[in-house]
């Protein structure tokens, strides 16, 4: 059987497609001629070598990186293969465009960018948020850079008082990475602080090489204390920034991040105070209000009126609870006086009284009823109504019937 013929749109779009497929986003690199941009804004270019060329393509959403396209250029660009379908030919689509030698680093910085991004170390579900009053800031920065003392004058005008701790470090230059990321260290092992600033001033890209190295970011990562990245540039990111918990465009802004402007939270606490104030009086109003109103009513009134009659209630009661316990009172000393009567007339010392004494034998206190058991010589003890005497037995007389 036949095959239908393909028409060129047909076969054109089947060899973009394939091509689309085949081919993932690449880096290129070549040496740059035949560059134009259009009125449109978008950019046409070739990157040859020694054998071949391919035609390139850069709409104007995106641009060169930190360098002005010439021809003759070695440039590196990244992008994607497709088919422009009108003419037919290939191209790339290009999103990146960097010179030769920056190209490769930025190359590096990208595959970087990429490990430590599969790690989650960017993630924006770990970042904290700032700490709302902050007592005291630390800082990693040059002690002799314009950054501490932009952020020094910041956190005066806002919220003076706060307490700043100075880390001094290299921010670029060999050993930049190491000595930052050993700042952060060393102010979490502090731990009196409550909110870290990292960064620099502005400056060239190889100036902020520093905040791309892999130590920064995981000193970041891994720092207790919530950080603001405040490397001094506006276009675009560091790795520091991605790994930050808040990134701030320059050091200054770091600041204003960091505190609340303290004449606005002045001016806030005034409002609240006022409105407290006004919000109690109102309400002391209503219920004074309300407490009138219950007054007169005829619930409050017999209120009062229960309160006054128990009270009087309660008068009358301790009278009679008085005369009670006065009536028992005098009941109980009446009764007690008749008893003490009955007793002294039943106790022998009331024959006393009619003149009649009770002798006891001192030695042992016996009652003597018998002469006959006293001796002569003995000591007796002679009660009499009033007062007794002591004697001594000179001669027993026994009874005339006595034996």
């Amino acid at each position: 059987m036949t095959e239908r013929p393909c028409t060129v749109s047909e076969v054109t779009q089947a060899v973009r497609q394939t091509l689309e497929t085949a081919f993932p986003p690449l880096w290129v690199i070549g040496e740059l001629s035949g560059y134009t941009q259009a009125a449109s804004g978008h950019r046409y270019f070739t990157l040859k070598d020694e054998s071949c060329q391919l035609r390139c393509v850069m709409w104007r959403s995106h641009r060169p990186s930190g360098f002005e396209p010439e021809a003759g250029m070695q440039v590196l660009a990244r992008g994607r293969v497709t088919v422009y379908e009108r003419s037919g030919q290939y191209q790339l689509n290009t999103t990146q465009l960097f010179q030769a030698g920056v190209g490769r680093q930025q190359l590096a910085l990208e595959e970087l960018k990429h490990r430590l991004m599969a790690e989650g170390l960017f993630d924006e579900a770990r970042k904290r948020p700032l700490p709302a009053y902050p007592q005291s800031i630390g800082v990693v920065t040059s002690q002799t850079g314009a950054a501490i003392r932009d952020i020094l004058q910041v956190l005066g005008r806002r919220f003076p008082g706060v307490r700043v701790v100075l880390r001094p470090a290299l921010v670029q230059g060999e050993g930049a990475g190491e000595d930052i990321a050993q700042g952060i260290a060393e102010l979490n092992a502090y731990g009196r602080v409550d909110v870290l600033i990292v960064g620099r001033g502005g400056g060239a890209a190889e100036d902020l090489a520093a905040f791309n190295t892999e130590a920064v970011v995981r000193a970041v990562h891994t720092s207790e204390i919530p950080v603001i990245s405040a490397v001094g540039h506006e276009i675009d990111f560091t790795l520091t920034d991605l790994a930050a918990d808040c990134r701030a465009p320059t050091p200054s802004a770091a600041a204003e991040l960091a505190v609340r402007d303290g004449a606005e939270l002045k001016a806030e606490l005034a409002k609240l105070e006022q409105r407290s104030y006004d919000t109690l009086i109102r309400l002391l109003e209503e219920n004074e209000g309300l407490l009138d109103a219950y007054r007169e009513s005829y619930g409050l009134r017999r209120v009062d009126d229960l309160v006054f009659q128990n009270m009087q209630r309660v008068d009358e009661l301790q009278k009679d609870l008085h005369t009670g316990v006065r009536r028992i009172y005098e009941a109980r000393v009446g009764a007690c006086r008749g008893l003490s009567a009955q007793l002294g007339t039943l106790s022998p010392l009331s024959v006393l009284d009619r003149g009649y004494s009770l002798t006891q034998r001192l030695e042992d206190g016996a009652v003597v009823q018998d002469a006959g058991v006293l001796s002569a010589g003995d000591r007796l003890r002679v009660r009499f109504a009033m007062g007794e005497a002591m004697c001594t037995v000179d001669e027993v007389v026994q009874d005339q019937d006595g034996i």
